[in-house]
């Protein structure tokens, strides 16, 4: 096996407390499945750098760059929300785009950003159609929601009391639900008001609860206004912090829009082979 990038340069960005970090792998000496393992070490808190994701910035013939998200347990995400918001910060910085405007595609579907200093808004490709039917849940406290793919498959689970909600233990349990083959990352919400949740999610791929999750925040905001009327502009409320989803009425256009925290850029000095 060839050996990987020595000395390779990276940064860790911070988008509302989901952190990644990220190669500028235009080179294409990084490779996301036979590096996954070099990757997911990476990911380990107080051992190596410490992060939700490892994101490859690479070269794209149809957008501004292709967007590669290899989650802490070393699988391909299909997207990510707030990791599309920091590399479509970092590609601004890279002199990608223009305007503001960062285009990119990931597992073949094309998204947009726009940039404003460290605000950053994702254009999402519209979402599939909810399952508002999945009558999966056994506990009396909790009130289904529904099902929906916002880039990723997402189960929404109503509660009373996020801060008393087992998010750890229930959400492992419903993320390999049989309902779910593929699984499904697991949000509960708690409507304040028709503009405003807060969220907690279990997020698949890293296999516990994240600070935030962008995805999470539009499957929340599109669920709970087909259940409970909630209306766009949404603002979502994460451990980690605060983003806004927006969206039409008929869903054919999805924004999430929050701040990106770049936190330190550094050199990987070990040679993995």
């Amino acid at each position: 096996m060839s050996s990987r990038p020595c000395g390779a340069r990276f940064i860790k960005i911070s988008a509302t407390g989901n952190d990644f970090i990220l190669l500028d792998n235009r080179h294409g000496g990084w490779d996301a499945k036979r590096d996954a393992d070099y990757f997911t070490s990476l990911c380990r808190r107080r051992l190596r750098v410490g992060a939700d994701g490892v994101i490859l910035l690479e070269k794209s013939t149809t957008a501004d760059l292709r967007y590669v998200h290899i989650n802490s347990d070393g699988s391909l995400a299909e997207m990510c929300g707030n990791g599309s918001r920091a590399i479509a910060w970092y590609a601004r910085q890279l002199g990608l785009g223009s305007d503001g405007l960062v285009t990119f595609e990931i597992m073949e579907k094309h998204y947009s950003a726009r940039v404003d200093g460290r605000h950053v808004t994702t254009t999402f490709v519209p979402p599939g159609p909810a399952n508002l039917d999945l009558n999966i849940l056994t506990e009396e406290f909790l009130q289904t929601g529904g099902f929906i793919n916002t880039g990723v498959p997402h189960f929404v689970i109503f509660v009373n009391d996020l801060a008393k909600t087992d998010v750890a233990g229930l959400g492992a349990f419903y993320r390999r639900h049989p309902a779910f083959p593929r699984g499904a990352n697991i949000d509960f919400v708690a409507v304040d008001s028709p503009h405003s949740l807060h969220v907690r999610t279990f997020e698949r791929g890293v296999e516990a609860e994240t600070l935030a999750c962008g995805t999470g925040a539009v499957a929340s905001a599109v669920i709970s206004h087909l259940r409970q009327g909630v209306a766009s502009p949404v603002d979502i409320h994460f451990p980690g912090g605060d983003v806004t989803v927006g969206f039409s009425d008929d869903f054919s256009r999805v924004t999430l829009a929050g701040t990106v925290t770049p936190v330190y850029e550094g050199q990987l000095i070990e040679q993995v082979k």
